[in-house]
């Protein structure tokens, strides 16, 4: 069956659009092979961050929608099992690693590591195991090698699965580029077990990344799909929002710096961040908007904004600054399609913004939020704080929101992202059928 890649280099015209939406539904109209297989889904679906269980609910329902077993769900890389606040100390261990040079960084949490894999996470992952057909590695910037985390998990996960004989996809997860001597080790040790069947990458940025990284050489060259949290209006039954006439409810996705900071070398300075938010919001409320103040539920970014919430209060009256607070990935999806509009750092808060369309404002910090935007021609709706004042991003912010988001491409990109899930699932079929 053809493949169908979406528009990852350039915006769509509107001619463009129509004709791949033919294109998406002629390859979606033969009856799929439904493989009726029992998928374990590796990712961080219950990490703090309410984007990470975002994506993996969407996975989740369209793998069963196209033809996997009812019992098709996610297992927790670090062996959680509810949506919570995060571990605690999580805080503080963030700032006593990025205190440390790259090289301590790595001799410093081997040993955690080999401990932690050995207690918890192999046996977590070999309890997930038992009466599954099929791994999936689904979601999420997993292939990357931040303090040997993932290259550790992975390299587990294909152990387990090579130990049951089990086919292994790689599915709509993000790729970096820089990996220490060590996590390239790891990595190799999963391809050398040859359970790998397919990998497919949420954009082209980590085509190339997984590619030059591992792909070509082990013949494992990646698919670019789209994020499976695009999926988020249809998973959480969002409806369209009859915005009245008053003031617009613009929502501030609050991260912190030390969250930046941790996956990003050019981040801010906290004074710096903390005077950003206020100006973007102090512009807002004088052109007469609301304001809602939030995050994805990273515990250091509910520390930011709990510190700035006095601040934000300050600057309305009554009910034109709010503080929302979403417990799991459906609350945090109906919270940000209630919005008229959002700036945020979080990917997938952008990702969720888009799929219930509603404008956004994506604040520069990882290339993959860059990436993310160029493959749904928002990259005008791109904003560096660093580099554009608080008011003159709120300026920016109201135009994507007079512009809106075109019906007529979101629903494109929608449909592109259940069908690669759909090839997903095909693949996999396929692959059983071989067995």
């Amino acid at each position: 069956m053809q493949r169908i890649a979406p528009p990852f280099q350039e915006g769509p015209s509107r001619r463009k659009v129509e004709r791949l939406m033919r294109q998406a539904l002629r390859a979606s109209s033969p009856v799929p092979q439904r493989s009726g297989a029992r998928v374990r889904i590796f990712n961080v679906k219950y990490s703090p961050n309410l984007g990470d269980g975002l994506l993996s609910e969407c996975l989740e329902q369209a793998l069963i929608e196209c033809g996997t077993a009812p019992g098709t769900g996610s297992v927790d890389l670090a062996g959680r099992t509810a949506y919570g606040p995060g571990a605690p100390g999580r805080v503080t261990q963030m700032r006593l690693l990025d205190a440390l040079p790259a090289r301590l960084r790595h001799l410093a949490v081997r040993a955690p590591l080999a401990v932690q894999s050995r207690r918890l996470w192999r046996p977590h992952y070999r309890r997930a195991l038992e009466e599954a057909d099929c791994v999936v590695i689904g979601g999420g910037n997993l292939i990357t090698d931040l303090d040997l985390n993932f290259p550790t998990k992975l390299a587990l996960v294909a152990d387990e699965a090579a130990r049951r004989g089990l086919p292994v996809f790689i599915y709509g997860c993000g790729v970096s580029s820089e990996w220490s001597p060590r996590g390239r080790a790891l990595l190799a040790r999963a391809l050398h077990r040859q359970v790998i069947r397919q990998v497919f990458v949420r954009d082209e940025r980590s085509r190339q990344a997984w590619n030059d990284l591992a792909g070509t050489a082990a013949g494992l060259e990646a698919t670019p799909v789209r994020d499976p949290g695009l999926l988020a209006a249809e998973r959480y039954d969002v409806r369209p929002v009859q915005r009245g006439d008053g003031p617009p409810l613009i929502g501030i996705n609050v991260t912190s710096q030390l969250a930046l900071r941790y996956h990003s070398a050019a981040a801010p300075s906290p004074a710096q961040l903390d005077a950003w938010y206020l100006d973007l919001a102090r512009s807002l409320v004088a052109q007469g908007c609301n304001i809602a103040v939030f995050t994805n539920g990273s515990p250091e970014d509910r520390a930011c904004a709990l510190r700035l919430q006095p601040a934000f209060q300050a600057l309305g009256s009554g009910s034109s600054v709010r503080f929302p607070n979403a417990r799991n990935p459906e609350e945090l999806t109906h919270l940000i399609a209630g919005l008229s509009a959002i700036a945020a750092f979080r990917m997938h808060a952008i990702i969720a913004a888009y799929a219930c369309a509603v404008p956004f404002l994506a604040l520069a910090w990882d290339p993959k939020l860059d990436a993310f935007v160029q493959s749904v021609d928002r990259a005008h709706w791109l904003c560096c704080p660093a580099q554009t004042s608080g008011a003159a991003a709120a300026s920016q912010l109201l135009g994507a929101m007079r512009e809106g988001v075109p019906d007529p491409e979101r629903k494109l990109v929608v449909a592109q992202t259940r069908r690669g899930i759909a090839m997903l699932q095909e693949d996999i079929a396929r692959a059983l059928a071989e067995k």
